[in-house]
């Protein structure tokens, strides 16, 4: 199979499709010339694509070049775009519930088990008396914990649900006797319940904090990259439009005028070589008798030096386009000179306001707040519960 490759190579690639690029850009050249549009705007659009393709396969060198300053505006716009999308690949894990805890498929199997003892038959039986408890209905539906604090949260709870049920088996066997009680069992039930509200108050603080990330953060930075970038790429494509009309008529009026002034510099270069030909002396008047014969032959010769200085008169009035037409096209050309600076102004306007550090800076002061203030509350509801253990613990010392 190696011998259907042998004459493979990467020149011969290159140079099949620089041949397809140079007939393709032949043909719509052809092309154009066919269809003589009476519309200047029409002839206009059809040769900006001719000479896109020209400047993309880098044959034409005559570009009107953007200011420098224009130039850094892109590259900081490019810049700040990226760096928005970047963040906002992360942020938007905000939005992904249980995200800092990974389903775990054993535990959800044995806490719908736990909280379904009587299986389908009892479900069946509880839903035909009505609704029951509130709280066992919360804990049934959280099928998968939606946080790690809530996971945890749950597992204090049930692990407190074991230490009350123990407890109210001691208290059965001890007569209800207070001085009987269990200690052990009440201060372990103290510090499971302590445990559970401090880590559901900080599943609800985080909670919070990812509604309010993804609706003030993550829809802000959207609607930087959905609306102002999106602007901002319009109006560059719009530059770049204007750029390459006024570049076309500008090029195709200077090839014109190129060929007009060749045109009537031939014209005088002829007169001058037929003037110094007939000033110069002729070496063959009246000095033999074949005279007249050579004179006869020689007759035709300002004819056709007629004939020749005809050629360029014909050739110039190719080249030359009529006034009204070309008084049209250098109007035309004013106006796309006027849309260029124009349009360049606008887009310079747009990308100055979009790569504004203020709104950036304002936009990470506003995801740290989010953060300081769910620590905060994580802070406060550590500190109650570490409270109630150092009771505890000082109960039993």
């Amino acid at each position: 199979m190696s011998g259907y490759f042998d004459g493979f190579t990467i020149n011969k690639l290159s140079d099949t499709l620089s041949n397809a690029a140079h007939k393709t850009q032949d043909k719509l050249n052809s092309a154009i010339a066919n269809m003589q549009l009476d519309d200047p705007q029409a002839r206009l659009s059809l040769k900006t694509r001719t000479r896109y393709l020209q400047e993309t396969l880098g044959a034409v060198d005559d570009i009107s070049q953007l200011p420098p300053q224009y130039q850094l505006l892109e590259k900081k716009c490019d810049a700040i775009e990226k760096v928005c999308r970047r963040i906002l690949v992360v942020t938007r894990t905000f939005e992904v519930e249980g995200y800092d805890y990974p389903p775990n498929l054993s535990e959800s199997i044995s806490d719908w088990w736990s909280t379904n003892r009587e299986g389908i038959f009892g479900f069946i039986g509880n839903k035909s008396k009505g609704s029951k408890d509130l709280q066992n209905e919360k804990e049934a539906e959280a099928f998968l914990p939606r946080s790690f604090a809530q996971a945890l949260s749950k597992a204090a709870k049930d692990c407190g649900q074991i230490v009350s049920d123990l407890e109210k088996e001691s208290r059965q066997h001890s007569g209800n006797d207070p001085e009987e009680e269990d200690e052990d069992l009440i201060s372990l039930g103290k510090m499971l319940d302590s445990w559970a509200e401090c880590e559901r108050s900080i599943d609800e603080g985080k909670e919070q904090m990812d509604t309010l990330m993804a609706k003030e953060f993550n829809s802000k930075i959207k609607q930087m990259l959905d609306e102002d970038f999106k602007k901002v790429h319009a109006l560059r494509k719009k530059v770049e439009e204007s750029r390459l009309k006024f570049d076309t008529l500008r090029y195709e009026l200077k090839v014109r005028e190129s060929q007009t002034a060749t045109t009537k510099k031939e014209p005088e270069a002829e007169n001058a070589e037929k003037s110094l030909a007939d000033s110069s002396p002729n070496k063959e008047t009246n000095s033999s008798a074949n005279a007249p014969e050579v004179a006869k032959d020689e007759t035709p010769q300002p004819e056709t030096s007629k004939s020749e200085t005809s050629e360029p008169k014909a050739s110039k009035a190719e080249v030359e386009v009529p006034p009204a037409e070309e008084n049209e096209e250098h109007n035309l050309l004013e106006t796309l000179e006027d849309e260029f600076v124009s349009s360049t102004t606008e887009a310079v306007e747009a990308m100055t306001s979009v790569t504004d550090s203020v709104e950036v800076v304002s936009l990470v002061r506003l995801f740290h707040n989010l953060q300081l203030v769910y620590h905060r509350q994580c802070v406060q509801d550590l500190e109650a519960s570490m409270k109630t253990l150092d009771e505890l613990e000082g109960a039993e010392a």
